[in-house]
């Protein structure tokens, strides 16, 4: 079980790292652009608001991050904490899926089930 609470804070830390670049950046405006028809370039008005829904999903995923650290660290009183984090996962990750058709959020979706699975047969 610690190797996949380990396994998903690595996850959701590299997450952040990402969603806290500056997202204004040409390379990575193309990033997002990805999947969406070929056209104008953002504008710098949806340069911003692309910018700051990434910079919110960042706060997200280090909150989650630091749930799963704490779990870690607290092994034996940890575990509450640790089925919280792994939901709130599980509920990001299948609306990203469902929203954004990203495989990142649907392997966001599947690491919180087996989380919460695995924490289930703990038991």
């Amino acid at each position: 079980m610690k190797s996949l609470l380990i396994v998903a804070f690595l996850l959701h830390a590299a997450f952040m790292f990402a969603e806290l670049l500056p997202w204004r950046l040409p390379a990575l405006l193309r990033v997002v652009r990805k999947g969406l028809p070929a056209g104008e370039p953002f504008t710098a008005a949806q340069q911003t608001l692309v910018s700051t829904i990434v910079h919110n999903a960042g706060i997200y995923n280090g909150i989650i991050a630091g749930g799963l650290l704490w779990a870690i660290l607290h092994e034996n009183s940890g575990s509450d904490v640790a089925r919280i984090m792994f939901a709130g996962a599980l509920a990001a990750g299948a609306f990203g899926t469902l929203t954004l058709k990203s495989p990142v959020t649907a392997v966001q979706a599947v690491v919180g089930l087996a989380g919460l699975i695995l924490m289930g047969t703990q038991n």
